[in-house]
This record gives C-alpha cells, structure tokens and sequence, in this order.
C-alpha cells in the first residue's frame, strides 16, 4: 500500500472515529477507491485472525504450562521440556485445526451454492418469489422487493450471491481463500509466540556464564523474566487487535494483558494447590 493510500485510510478511519461527515466526504471524493487493490487488502486481512488466534493461544498455553511447573516448585528445568512439548503438539493441532475447520466450512458452503444454484436453474420463478419475502421481512415493500429481485435475477451470479447470503447467511464465496495458508500461519504464529515464555528458560538456563548458584546458573530468574516478556508480549498483541479493529489501542492492550493473567495466575494456583495435596510434607516437587 502507497503512503497516499495508507494516509487516506488512516483519515477514513480517523473520520469514522471522530463522526466527522465532513471529512470523510471529503477523504472519498479527493482520492477514489481503488477496488481491486481494497480486495487485496481484504484478502491480506484474512490472515490477520490466524495471526492473533494462533499467537494468543500459543503464548498462553505456553505460558500456563510454566506457570503450573512454578506453582507446583517443581525444577524450573521441567518448563523446557513440557513447555517445548506443548509448543510443537499444539502448534500442529492449531494449525491442522484451522485449516480443517476452514476446509469443512468452505465445503458446506460450496455444497449449499450447488443446491441453490440447481434450484434457479430450474425454478427461477420460485427462487426469486423466495428472495421476495426474504426482502420483506427486512422492511422493504413488496413492491421495491419485486422490483430489486427481478432487476438481480437478470444478473445470475450476483443473484446467487444475495440468496447465500439472506436465505443461508453466508457471505460470497472468495476463490482467493486458501485453508492451508490460513493453517500454516496459524502454526508459525502459534510458534513464534509460544516461544517467547520459553526464551528466558533457555538464556538463563544454558549460557555459560551463568555458573553460580550451584551450577543451575540464573535459572531461577527465569521465571520472573518470563512474566515479564510474555506479559510486555501480551500487549503488543492486544494492540495489534485493535488496530486492525479501530479500537483504544491502550484499552485493547491492556484487556488482552488482563485475560491472560486469569488465565494464567488460574494455572499457577491450581499447580501450587495439586502439589500440595499429592507431595509429602518432608518432599518437595523440585525432588522429582
């Protein structure tokens, strides 16, 4: 997108924010819409939700496993191994999730599309009748209802596409959706983000210099940093999502932090808790 049309954007959502009529009028009539390169973006846009959804739920599911390991005070080790465990097992069922999930809506649709299609071929008097009374119980006469109708019969594809959407509720079927990419971002997103819990693990863990403290180094930090990155992570997220939604950005960071933290501080106690019921007094859960 060119600096021009990112500034235009930015002033029809601005516009939009502000209810200012003025200047979005005057944001569409100095520079057009360009359709196709609104339908690339559009496009584009469709990986945003496998961005947020795989990197949401990969930093959090990472990050509760770590939680449960320091609130059960077992070797702060063990977070490496089932936190990298859960990273690449759930990151594939994400993954393979999203793409089937998609796969098997595409597929419902499709199947409707061929159903309704049949039924304008060979009834199309019937098909429009339908559209008709759909229209009215929107509110609209039946006579602009029969008029609209009429007029889009004569407009096949375009027909088909308002019957999908007000009889079925869908919206038109877009040939440039491709479920694997959406799976494949939705596990490199969940990776990518569920490895940030894990990076002070690994530096504080493993670096050489980290030799004291009875040769487990700065492990014990590791914790504390975690919270840290993940939580700064968190937010980052959360604003993100509001860009893209055209929300406060501060309040969309800070509602994303929140619900993580529940989540989160949720997996702490219930660790803590279950070693306390399952471990001797004289034992403690790093012994294991």
């Amino acid at each position: 997108m060119s600096g021009e049309e990112g500034k235009r954007q930015q002033l029809v959502k601005e516009s939009f924010q502000t209810k200012d009529v003025a200047l979005s009028k005057k944001t569409h009539d100095d520079c057009p819409c360009d359709f196709a390169e609104e339908k690339h973006k559009i496009s584009q846009g469709q990986f945003i939700k496998s961005i947020i959804y795989g990197g949401l739920d990969g930093i959090i599911s990472t990050f509760v496993v770590i939680c449960s390991i320091e609130g059960g005070s077992f070797n702060p080790l063990y977070a490496l191994v089932l936190g990298f465990s859960n990273l690449v097992g759930d990151a594939i069922s994400m993954g393979m999730g999203d793409y089937l999930s998609t796969m098997a809506d595409r597929e419902h649709q499709m199947t409707e599309y061929k159903r309704e299609k049949w039924e304008f071929d060979n009834n199309q008097e019937g098909e429009i009748q339908e559209m008709i009374e759909l229209l009215e119980e929107q509110g609209v006469s039946r006579e602009d209802a029969t008029a609209i109708m009429r007029t889009t019969a004569k407009y096949p594809d375009l027909f088909m596409d308002q019957m999908m959407y007000y009889e079925l509720g869908f919206m038109p079927i877009d040939e440039d959706e491709k479920p694997s990419k959406q799976g494949f971002v939705t596990f490199l997103s969940f990776c990518c983000f569920g490895l940030v819990p894990l990076l002070s693990y690994i530096l504080c863990g493993f670096i050489p210099w980290n030799t004291f403290n009875g040769g487990r180094g700065m492990v014990n930090l590791a914790f504390p940093i975690s919270c840290v990155f993940t939580a700064i992570t968190l937010f980052l997220l959360g604003v993100i999502k509001g860009r893209f939604a055209s929300e406060n950005l501060t309040a969309a960071g800070v509602k994303v932090l929140v619900m993580g933290a529940i989540a989160c501080a949720a997996s702490y106690v219930i660790g803590y808790v279950v070693s306390k019921l399952l471990l001797k007094d004289d034992e403690t859960a790093c012994d294991y």
